[in-house]
Order: C-alpha cells, then sequence, then structure tokens
C-alpha cells in the first residue's frame, strides 16, 4: 500500500470517528432530555397527586368518610337511589336554644366543635353514616353504602347511642370548666328502623347524599318524644336486637306527621351474653337469665309445656 492509499484510509477512519462521536454526543442530549422530560412529569403527577389528596381531605369534612371512599375509589360511584332497609338516628340536646343564649359567642363555637367531633368519631367507630348537623342535632344511619345486615346495624346504632350517652355524663364537668356551658348538658336519642330511599338527591349542580322516607320522620318524632338523657327507640328496632338490651315497658308516641302511634322502648340495660342460657329439649328452644329466673321453674315450665 502505497504512502497516499494509507493517509486515505487514515482520513476516512478519522472522519468515521469523529461521526461516531457526533452520534454518540447527540445520543447523550437526546437522552437527558428525555429524562428531563420524565422529571418533569413525574413532578407534576407527584404535585396532582398533592393536590388530589389536599382536595379529598377537604371534602372528607363536608362528606361522611363511606361516601368519599366511593367517591375516590376505583370503583364507579353509583348516583342513583334505591330502597333499603336503615336504622336512622337523631340526637340532640335538651333546651339548646336557651342554652346559647347565655353563652359567648366564642364558648358556643368551641364546645359545638368539641361536642360534635366527639359525636362524630363515636358513630364512625361503630360504622355510622353521618348525614348532616342541624345546629347541635345530629343524624345517622346504618346499611348504606356499607351494612352488615339489618341485625347488626342495629346493635351497631344502639351501641353507639349508648356511648355518645356515657361520654356526655363522663365530660359534665369539662362542658362547664372549659365551655363555661351553663348547666348540666342533657342529650335524647331517638332511634327506628325501617325502609328508605337512600342515594343522592338534589340538582345537576349540587347533589346531597341523604336517606328520606317515613321512617327518617318516625325516628325524628321518637328523638323528639325522648326523655332526657335517654335513648327511645321503635318497635322495629326493638325486634332487630332481639334480647341483646333490656328495655322499658312500651311507650306509645303520638307524632304530628305520623298517621298511627308510634310504639316505642327506652333502652335501660343492656344484657350480658354470659348471663343468658339457652335450654333445648325436644324442639323447644328457651333462653332465660339465671341471675333472674331460677333453673327449676325453668325446668317446671317445660315439663307444662310437654304435658
Amino acid at each position: 500500500m502505497t504512502d497516499d492509499e494509507e493517509l486515505k484510509l487514515l482520513k476516512k477512519e478519522n472522519s468515521k470517528l469523529k461521526l461516531e462521536a457526533r452520534l454518540r454526543k447527540s445520543l447523550s442530549v437526546e437522552l437527558e432530555r428525555q429524562k428531563g422530560i420524565v422529571q418533569a412529569a413525574k413532578e407534576e403527577a407527584e404535585k396532582q397527586q398533592q393536590l388530589l389528596q389536599k382536595a379529598s381531605d377537604r371534602l372528607s369534612k363536608y362528606l361522611s368518610p363511606q361516601i368519599c371512599e366511593q367517591i375516590f375509589s376505583d370503583i364507579e360511584f353509583d348516583t342513583g337511589t334505591g330502597r333499603k332497609k336503615l336504622t336512622i338516628f337523631f340526637s340532640d340536646i335538651v333546651n339548646f336554644t336557651s342554652i346559647t343564649e347565655s353563652m359567648e359567642a366564642e364558648e358556643l363555637s368551641g364546645f359545638l366543635n368539641f361536642y360534635l367531633t366527639n359525636m362524630c368519631e363515636i358513630a364512625l367507630k361503630y360504622g355510622g353514616t353521618i348525614d348532616k348537623f342541624i345546629g347541635d342535632s345530629v343524624m345517622i344511619f346504618f346499611g348504606d353504602p356499607q351494612s352488615k345486615g339489618p341485625e347488626q346495624d342495629a346493635l351497631a346504632c344502639c351501641n353507639m347511642g349508648l356511648e355518645m350517652l356515657a361520654f356526655v355524663e363522663k365530660n359534665e364537668e369539662l362542658f362547664k370548666e372549659q365551655f363555661n356551658f351553663p348547666e348540666k348538658l342533657e342529650i335524647r336519642i331517638g332511634v327506628h328502623s325501617g325502609v328508605c330511599s337512600v342515594g343522592n338527591f338534589g340538582s345537576d349542580q349540587r347533589l346531597d347524599y341523604t336517606v328520606i322516607g317515613r321512617a327518617v320522620n318516625v325516628a325524628a318524632r321518637l328523638e323528639q318524644a325522648a326523655p332526657k338523657n335517654s335513648m327511645l327507640f321503635s318497635n322495629s328496632t326493638k325486634s332487630l336486637l332481639g334480647d341483646t338490651f333490656q328495655v322499658s315497658d312500651s311507650i306509645e308516641v303520638k307524632a304530628k306527621g305520623i298517621d298511627r302511634p308510634i310504639i316505642g322502648y327506652i333502652l335501660t340495660n343492656k344484657v350480658s351474653k354470659r348471663s343468658l342460657v339457652t335450654v333445648k329439649e325436644e324442639g323447644i328452644s328457651l333462653k332465660f337469665d339465671p341471675s333472674i329466673v331460677d333453673k327449676k321453674e325453668v325446668d317446671k315450665f317445660l315439663l307444662k309445656i310437654k304435658q
């Protein structure tokens, strides 16, 4: 190979190397650009996620957590309505309107926020769907959007009510000392179980997830008729509870807007499941509390039935 030929070959190789270098540089620049785009997209996605989380947190203060969960879940949120067996709960503070007249605005606001926050925490503990606040009143329902069955829903509702009554009694001194509450805080509770229309009601611009129907009116009337610091529930709720609670004799409540008297009961005490004994003999099943009824009397009763 001559010198000229060798020189031409070297120049050709050199040009090839320079071209490869330029290509590598171009690829490197493009790769960095693509990385920048990906990073910017990632940061934007994180920013949008944070904004969505803030919106979700804010929305959760205006809607029941169960409803928020459905709205933000992958499951399509049903915007329609349906008929379901629910247990409806109402509570309010006795003589609250007159009490507020003797309280300063700051004390009243602080008290209501403290009281309603604790009522909500108790409601969520038992799985209740918080429908709305009406001043000092609270409306909660069990059975939608999540349900454990009508019996368990009614039981959870009444256990919730008992804990709310206990909370009020336990914090009597705190209400006076911290919020200058002028008198003993007393609440009343009404509970009723029945078929309601439940779902979204409203306009195209604003919807309210709530329940409507006669059952709601009955629960509200029972709350108004309930004695101070007690829970008054209907016969339909009592039938779902079975023998879980000891109750008063039946009370007839005549309520405005209800076509016939409501039969109600005041919850007096929770029966311990351990105290109940079940006796089964030849197709007969009988439950009794040995602390109240002697076993010999039960045996005599069963013998009499068999004869």
